[in-house]
């Protein structure tokens, strides 16, 4: 109850500040403080569902956002950027020629199939050209996506064990699990979707799985409803209608966690089913989870990628078009402390006049 009213108490906050911020950037006096023609805004997305909080009861609801709540966003945006496609964007960057007006571009990560089903008509009416990045080895797949499978796995453990930290801790030292170190802070564990947070990046595919084994093994899995991901007659249709298909790898791995080969593997077999199904090159990729590291950066150059997309400010300067800057946004991303939208939260979240956080928490160096 405590935290509840605490949460509330900050958003309360959070709600008049972003009045406040953005009625003074509406009225120019902060307008050189904002988010200038020179960095284009690119929206990152998940999942677009039909009623965010039926599906938040049992999916991650970081993950998701609102047919209604996306079609907001997209109206406010849009009073304030020109869409533009990330051919466009990228090509600009490249060149160094400077865009005179403030654009933005709609991206997804992972290829879910209600961004077949929700979002690309709703993008498809109003005219709104986006980008889908997928995990190739999913695509017509009823398989899990991996950090929704270790959602819940985590979510049931926890609602099962006395002392989900001190459990989950030893459980990880029986696997001999190389990010025990993760848990000794209590921010870690003090929710599944916290602890999927810090356990993703640091893990391989490998180690992912072997720890999704023994949470099986102990709790069950109690699964049902598997989140779909798009088929390649979706992701065809949608790239004839001017859709970007992506690669977000083939597994959804975090690069800084694997072998050289690995990331290369993955970032050549997502490349080239993509090629197959599409018929045209494939120059974009999102960073799963945002993570990458120098190492990543020169390997997505190495496999042909010009553009590179990443889910914060982080950049290589050496490879600034491999590491290009995302907002990620879901339901969440602009409500008040009543639940509603909040134009003026989601106005300084897309003219950047947030004060700027301390320090990154994905993992950008080896």
């Amino acid at each position: 109850m405590e935290s509840k009213r605490s949460h509330r108490w900050r958003t309360h906050v959070k709600s008049a500040l972003a009045s406040t911020i953005s009625m003074t950037h509406e009225l120019g006096i902060a307008e050189a403080l904002a988010r200038g023609p020179g960095r284009p805004l690119i929206l990152g997305y998940h999942r677009v569902v039909e009623d965010f909080a039926s599906t938040a009861r049992h999916e991650m609801p970081s993950m998701l956002t609102g047919a209604e709540m996306f079609e907001r966003h997209l109206d406010l945006v849009g009073r304030h950027f020109r869409f533009a496609t990330l051919d466009e964007i990228g090509e600009r960057l490249a060149s160094g020629e400077p865009f005179h007006e403030r654009v933005a571009a709609v991206t997804f990560d992972d290829g879910y199939r209600d961004n077949y089903e929700h979002a690309f008509p709703i993008l498809q009416r109003k005219g709104i050209p986006a980008a889908v990045f997928v995990v190739t080895d999913l695509v017509g797949k009823p398989c899990w996506q991996i950090h929704d499978r270790l959602f819940h796995l985590i979510s049931k453990a926890y609602s099962a064990w006395d002392n989900p930290r001190r459990e989950l801790s030893a459980l990880m030292r029986t696997l001999a699990l190389p990010v025990s170190h993760l848990l000794r802070a209590r921010g870690a564990t003090r929710s599944p979707m916290a602890t999927v947070s810090a356990l993703l990046p640091e893990l391989s595919v490998s180690n992912l799985r072997r720890l999704m084994a023994a949470l099986e093994s102990t709790t069950g899995n109690g699964f049902y409803d598997i989140p779909l991901s798009l088929t390649w007659p979706m992701i065809e249709e949608m790239h004839r209608a001017g859709i970007i298909i992506g690669s977000h790898t083939r597994r959804h791995i975090s690069l800084p966690a694997e072998s050289p080969e690995t990331v290369i593997d993955e970032l050549e077999g997502s490349k080239r089913a993509i090629e197959e199904h599409v018929g045209t090159p494939v120059v974009h990729f999102a960073y799963p989870g945002g993570q990458f590291t120098p190492r990543d950066v020169e390997k997505l150059e190495q496999t042909g990628y010009r553009f590179g997309y990443t889910a914060c400010q982080h950049r290589d300067a050496r490879h600034p078009t491999l590491t290009i800057e995302r907002l990620l946004l879901w339901e969440g991303s602009s409500v008040d402390s009543d639940g509603e939208f909040s134009p003026a939260i989601l106005h300084c979240q897309v003219h950047d006049l947030w004060p700027p956080a301390r320090t990154c928490a994905r993992v950008h160096h080896v």
